[in-house]
């Protein structure tokens, strides 16, 4: 019974260890294995680039001010972070949804397109709004390997209640 309890000890602090929590501005996040992590006093970038060229980038946002209106949020934050910032990025969403609710913060989900090397790409911008600040983070991927690890991410990204 001392040697098994001492295995779970061990054991729980080990996967602790590894799927460690960060902490960002409102976020906490655990990142996906193997994604490289910058850091700037803006933003959080985790990426990864495979030897074929296929990469995945996720970018969390300082929060700001909301504006009056969530969807001007969205498309401040869509222009700021995705048209301006991705070769040939969708002026528009192609898709929008919205009346989410995540970790009490209203959230809309914004989809569109870009191209890397004339390939096209999928780009989603995850905007939350609560007690007029609004927040937000950006996942730029080339393949649908990628699908996976961000859907762990994903699950894995809290706000705060209170900033």
């Amino acid at each position: 019974m001392k040697y098994t309890l001492l295995l779970f000890f061990f054991v729980f602090t080990v996967a602790n260890l590894l799927a460690q929590t960060n902490g960002f501005d409102v976020f906490t996040y655990t990142a996906p294995e193997f994604f490289i992590k910058s850091e700037l006093p803006s933003r959080v970038q985790l990426s990864l680039k495979n030897n074929d060229t296929s990469f995945c980038v996720i970018t969390i946002y300082k929060s700001q001010p909301a504006k009056d209106d969530i969807m001007k949020d969205v498309m401040a934050q869509w222009n700021d972070h995705v048209v301006k910032q991705l070769t040939n990025a969708s002026k528009k969403p192609l898709k929008i949804m919205t009346k989410q609710l995540w970790d009490e913060w209203e959230s809309t989900l914004a989809i569109g397109n870009f191209y890397q090397n004339k390939k096209k790409c999928v780009v989603m911008l995850h905007s939350f709004r609560k007690d007029k600040i609004t927040a937000h983070a950006a996942y730029a991927l080339s393949d649908q390997i990628f699908k996976g690890p961000l859907e762990t991410f994903s699950k894995n990204l809290h706000l705060k209640t209170t900033k």
